[in-house]
């Protein structure tokens, strides 16, 4: 959403909502209760409807118990064959249990492991976040499965002494950390496809924010979230956004009724500039009627979704990170580089041979393609990709100017003439940035970092956006995980931004699990 224009216009209240006095003079005259008397006559009536966040909750939970179940049946039979194994052997001679037993056990234990994924806060994201969980939960998962069995090692350890089943143990153990992701992701994939699990979302604000939230909303079928309409009072502005037509269905006043009448799960306040009592008549109301409330802040260009937050006597403030990674960051973000890269080139390298044959067959010329790009610093370097295009493309590049699909100084389309026909799979795929693994083990890119812009694009990036230019380029990043070139330029300067503020090693780590779902879907890819 970066180079978007804020809407600053006011949105004025109706006199009998602008301020805190009036609401609690009209709470004390028994006006707060109307949400109340409407849940009563919707339970007389039989309609009562289950909330989607309450669903996504519950199914969550019983994909958990039903990988947690598995796990303890199946770690029974796999614990009988770590003799063979010479780490895991090692570390269970000591004890002299018996390798299938302890099933009851673990049956048993089935609460346990559910209280230590809610401890870790398991449950939040599916009934909290828009998305619902993702699949980078599977970190947290581990995490909190790992704790939960150093913790339960030690107590069997002290109970049991040596008949503590210290095999069936690691056995599950193993098997959990693949299970309940696996569990999670069938569940998602399944059971949350109804549409019951589906969240209507009031957004409030029918400005250029409003539209842009609605149509990048729109996008993401996987969200699961059905736009009821808009709020605003005042004229709202046309839908300019390439977005799905949203309406709008009445003003701010209307909030409540709407709220009720429309069944409305979530609302979104995605204006830019409101009195303070407008701010507080939204989460009095969606509060009193359990419905979950997001705010688009102001600035939100500069915003990172991983912003800290401090806190000064209750009123909180967001930390704007710098734009720079420091020295030990950048020696942290190296080492991964080459740890992972070198892994990666285990499998990377013979699929690239092979794909070499396969392009040497379907056109003449070479099988790499090499190209100019910006490196960190302003520094160019030579990329490597699998060629997917006819030779002599770049030339004729300049004669299909006036046909490119995408906004900005980057040149796309989507019906390339000179493409080839492996090419065009190649592309759809992303199997041509492969050789790109070579860039990241000479160091002139990381697996993780801001689109390489060709030199004569990166030339173009005038004020904030030459600060891209100081981080090193990666194979993958949020640009495209998030729709490579279905997101605008300016767009894609602002996520760089994002990126390198809100860095973490954990995050390349998120970004990297994200990659293989975007590339399996094909997002923006031609």
């Amino acid at each position: 959403m970066a180079g978007l224009q804020v809407d600053d216009r006011p949105m004025a209240l109706s006199p009998s909502v602008a301020d805190a006095t009036d609401v609690a003079s009209r709470t004390l005259r028994g006006e707060g209760t109307r949400s109340v008397e409407r849940e009563a006559s919707s339970v007389i009536a039989g309609s009562v409807r289950t909330r989607p966040s309450r669903l996504r909750v519950g199914a969550t939970l019983i994909a958990d118990e039903v990988a947690i179940l598995a796990a303890s049946l199946l770690a029974v039979w796999v614990a009988g064959t770590f003799d063979n194994v010479p780490v895991v052997s090692r570390l269970i001679t000591p004890f002299d249990s018996d390798p299938h037993g302890g099933t009851l056990l673990f049956v048993l234990l089935t609460p346990f492991w559910i209280a230590a994924l809610w401890g870790f806060g398991l449950y939040r994201e599916p009934g909290r976040s828009i998305g619902g969980a993702s699949l980078t939960d599977a970190l947290g998962g581990l995490t909190a499965l790992t704790s939960a069995s150093w913790l339960l090692l030690i107590a069997m350890v002290f109970v049991l002494g040596p008949s503590a089943p210290v095999a069936t143990l690691i056995a599950f153990w193993m098997l959990a950390v693949v299970l309940v992701p696996a569990a999670r992701w069938l569940s998602k994939l399944t059971v949350w496809s109804r549409s019951s699990f589906q969240e209507r979302v009031l957004v409030i604000g029918a400005g250029e924010v409003g539209h842009t939230l609605a149509a990048k909303i729109g996008k993401h079928p996987e969200y699961r979230i059905a736009l009821v309409g808009f709020l605003d009072d005042g004229e709202p502005r046309s839908n300019g956004s390439g977005g799905p037509v949203v309406p709008v269905i009445g003003a701010l006043g209307d909030l409540e009724r709407i709220v009720d009448e429309q069944h409305v799960d979530r609302v979104i306040v995605a204006f830019s500039k409101a009195r303070h009592n407008d701010f507080l008549h939204v989460v009095r109301a969606c509060d009193t009627s359990g419905v979950r409330v997001n705010i688009v802040p102001r600035l939100f260009e500069v915003v990172s979704s991983r912003a800290l937050v401090d806190d000064v006597e209750g009123i909180p403030l967001l930390d704007i990170g710098r734009a720079e990674l420091s020295r030990p960051n950048m020696a942290v973000k190296r080492a991964f580089d080459l740890v992972v890269g070198a892994a990666l080139c285990v499998v990377i390298l013979p699929l690239i041979a092979v794909l070499g044959l396969l392009i040497r067959l379907d056109s003449r010329g070479p099988v790499f393609y090499r190209q100019a790009r910006m490196g960190r610093g302003g520094k160019p370097f030579m990329i490597y990709k699998l060629r997917s295009m006819r030779v002599g493309a770049d030339l004729e590049r300049f004669e299909l100017a006036d046909q490119n699909d995408y906004d900005g100084p980057m040149f796309k389309m989507k019906e390339d003439p000179r493409i080839t026909r492996l090419g065009e799979w190649l592309r759809r795929w992303s199997f041509d940035e492969l050789p790109q693994i070579l860039n990241v083990m000479k160091g002139e890119m990381s697996l993780v970092g801001p689109r390489p812009l060709w030199v004569e694009e990166a030339k173009q990036c005038r004020g904030w956006t030459k600060k891209r230019c100081d981080i090193t380029p990666g194979i993958t990043g949020l640009w495209q995980v998030l729709g490579r070139s279905d997101i605008p330029f300016d767009e894609m300067v602002k996520l760089d931004y994002m990126y390198v503020t809100g860095w973490s090693l954990s995050w390349d780590l998120k970004l990297l699990l994200q990659t293989l779902p975007a590339v399996l879907e094909k997002r923006g890819a031609y």
